[in-house]
């Protein structure tokens, strides 16, 4: 009728095995596709970034999600220098998610506003080419 104590024993050490493994599994899966973002241009020269991110990232990941967005689109976009116009954060309780979104200029290399610009290609470091290339990141790592 009940199981034996040592029954009980082996159920509790297979399932606490099972759940050593599949649990870090799961979360790694979760946070492989754990933030997504999308452009939407604004004039010829600025474009709105708005990434939305989930619990795991935090609200640092979101923003550095979007930053790195902006940055890869500066570059798409034929340019280098670039400024944030706007920037707004919002956590949602409820559901756990981030939402950040940023307002990018982008900057002609020969005005007088580029001395005071973030360069694209600087802030996404040495392999800017091949993340320009993957696109938009879609972890917070």
């Amino acid at each position: 009728m009940f199981p034996s104590f040592a029954a009980q024993a082996r159920i509790a050490l297979e399932t606490n095995v099972k759940t050593k493994i599949i649990l870090p599994l799961v979360l790694v899966a979760g946070l492989a596709a754990c933030a997504q973002s999308t452009v939407q241009p604004m004039s010829q020269d600025t474009f709105k970034i708005s990434t939305t991110a989930a619990p795991a990232c935090g609200p640092n990941g979101a923003r550095n999600v979007a930053f790195k967005t902006a940055a890869i689109e500066v570059i798409r976009r034929g340019g280098d220098k670039f400024v944030l116009t706007g920037d707004a954060a919002q956590s949602d309780f409820w559901s756990g998610s981030h939402n950040q979104s940023m307002v990018v200029r982008v900057i002609p290399e020969n005005s007088p506003a580029a001395r005071n610009a973030l360069s694209a290609r600087k802030q996404l470091g040495d392999n800017w080419q091949e993340l320009v290339t993957e696109g938009a990141p879609t972890t917070c790592q």
